[in-house]
């Protein structure tokens, strides 16, 4: 049945919705999906025919337990109006916001564009939502039967100086504290769209900066895992200063790679859409080799330190798989969700399943890491001797 929906979502679904703006689709989509959320039977008739269940892709993360490690990425939504949907589509977990300690309009329409050939998004959303306080209340203590995370970044208005750019971020984490709808934060260091922050000099997104939110950050006593949203276009060097940073703070036990390109030159777009592109940032295959790059990298000299979280152009089980052997321990998307179809997620949980046996491991856990190690061959080899000697 997922295949079937697919077809009909690409050929007759997606080319109706993509004659309407991409910011009206969305908020379309919110809505619709709020609605049926609440609805028991239509969340199981979604569930029954699209999401993909299977042992091998279980796992406990930092306590938490994920059915499979696909996940909605910040960004989509924004005011938490998914979160009783998004189990039955077939994520293992997902991240409402990014959500703000005030509510922000967002950036001036349009917020989003299409760019198909680059299989890319523009977003430039500035974190349109409805505060903290608001969304957590309205979303209550039910999150469904998946991993909820929070996301939490600071207002796209003109602050008056860093500290107090950092001070309202705290002002969201306290607020957050006070509920218990959500399972883990993420701290949005590296949204690139927030530009009414350019006339700071420091930066949450530079060691010196994300250290001073850590210090201040600590004071609250956090208890649930946070994660940090990583920028995208950085060398390693710069990557492993800001990990560094982040490793002596506890209660930071992740790190997302990566947030939107924001370079126009990158090969993956095609270069008439790139030229066409209003103000914004980009989401889909333009982050996929730098994410995967960082990883890489991030993973072989963090690994016992940081859960790493990969997200950037996944349309499939093999872009998701990639990630995984790289040293994911979950995988983000949004991008190959709005053009495959939202019955992509149960396929990618399927061609993942198969992928992990296919390689000989027992679960996905097994596979984290393992174009990073060296280890996969090696692996596998030992299973397949030893069902040989069998």
């Amino acid at each position: 049945m997922r295949a079937l929906t697919g077809i009909l979502y690409r050929q007759v679904v997606k080319r109706i919705l993509f004659l309407f703006s991409a910011d009206s689709v969305h908020e379309f989509f919110l809505k619709t999906g709020r609605l049926f959320g609440r609805s028991g039977l239509v969340s199981g008739l979604i569930r029954a025919l699209w999401r993909y269940d299977d042992p091998i892709l279980e796992q406990s993360i930092l306590g938490l337990k994920f059915k499979n490690p696909i996940g909605l990425s910040a960004g989509f939504d924004y005011n938490g109006d998914l979160v009783n949907l998004m189990p039955a589509v077939g994520f293992g977990f997902n991240t409402v916001g990014t959500l703000t300690h005030e509510a922000y309009a967002g950036n001036p329409a349009p917020m989003l564009g299409r760019l198909p050939k680059s299989r890319s998004l523009l977003v430039n959303k500035g974190f349109k939502n409805e505060g903290v306080t608001k969304v957590l209340s309205r979303i209550g203590d039910s999150t469904g039967d998946s991993v909820c995370g929070v996301s939490v970044g600071s207002t796209n208005k003109a602050y008056q100086s860093f500290d107090e750019m950092v001070d309202d971020i705290v002002a969201g984490f306290h607020d957050a504290e006070k509920f218990n709808s959500f399972d883990y934060y993420e701290l949005n260091i590296s949204c690139p769209n927030l530009t009414n922050l350019a006339n700071l000099k420091e930066k949450l997104a530079l060691p010196s900066g994300l250290a001073k939110a850590l210090e201040k950050l600590s004071e609250l006593n956090i208890k649930r895992p946070v994660f940090i949203k990583m920028p995208l276009e950085r060398t390693v060097e710069e990557m492993t200063e800001l990990a560094e940073v982040a490793r002596p703070f506890a209660f930071i036990k992740g790190l997302v790679f990566s947030n939107l390109a924001k370079d126009r030159t990158n090969p993956a777009f095609d270069k008439e859409e790139i030229a066409r592109a209003g103000a914004g940032n980009f989401s889909g295959k333009p982050v996929e080799a730098g994410s995967n790059d960082a990883l890489r990298h991030i993973y072989a000299k963090f690994g016992n330190r940081f859960v790493l979280i990969g997200v950037g152009g996944v349309f499939d089980a093999a872009d998701a798989y990639k990630k995984i052997r790289l040293g994911a321990s979950l995988v983000q998307l949004i991008t190959g969700m709005v053009y495959v179809g939202p019955q992509q997620i149960g396929v990618i949980n399927q061609g993942l399943a198969e992928l992990l046996r296919r390689d000989g491991y027992r679960s996905v856990g097994e596979a984290v890491g393992t174009l990073t190690r060296g280890g996969g061959s090696c692996i596998v080899a030992l299973r397949v001797f030893s069902r040989g000697l069998a």
